[in-house]
């Protein structure tokens, strides 16, 4: 285990920021491209993308910063767990505040940061490709799921949610 985690906390606030530029740009100018990665509404499968494209950021500065042996992989394992756990977290508790969304986003952020630090950083089961084709999967289907949305508790938006996700 490492001596110091402070790569861990940098990438976590560079996951943050980077979710809440994204929010900001969105907000601003708009477009099918940002309305991809931030949240349009408040449907669970929206709030998911808290989770996946911040991350990308995270992930990369977490991977830079290590020393060369950490697992590649289990950054994509990441990439399908949080957002889906984000997604579950939203859908089972009705989150409708714009505070309880934000919280919810930080601490599965930081439980997947902790879980990659302690379990995915060196652990890896089935082999890197496998978990590449997957995170891949997940974000072209966040990719077209947003465009094209089907009908269903997921992806619809729930009464009296706020369309911003995250507080800015």
């Amino acid at each position: 285990m490492e001596k110091r985690g402070t790569r861990y906390v940098i990438a976590f606030c560079v996951s943050v920021i980077t979710g809440v530029l994204l929010q900001c740009l969105y907000e601003e100018m708009g477009g099918p491209v940002l309305s991809t990665l931030v949240p349009v509404n408040g449907s669970a499968w929206e709030q998911g993308k808290l989770c996946f494209w911040p991350y990308l950021a995270g992930a990369l500065l977490i991977w830079r910063l290590g020393d060369g042996q950490d697992s590649r992989g289990g950054h994509c394992v990441l990439l399908l767990v949080m957002p889906l756990m984000m997604t579950l977290v939203c859908q089972m508790l009705h989150l409708t505040e714009r505070w309880e969304i934000a919280a919810a986003w930080c601490a599965v952020l930081m439980a997947g940061m902790m879980l990659y630090a302690f379990v995915l950083r060196h652990h890896l089961w089935g082999g890197e490709l496998l978990w590449y084709t997957l995170a891949i999967l997940l974000g072209i289907a966040y990719l077209l799921l947003t465009v094209l949305p089907p009908q269903g508790a997921l992806f619809t938006e729930p009464l009296h949610v706020p369309t911003l996700a995250i507080p800015v």
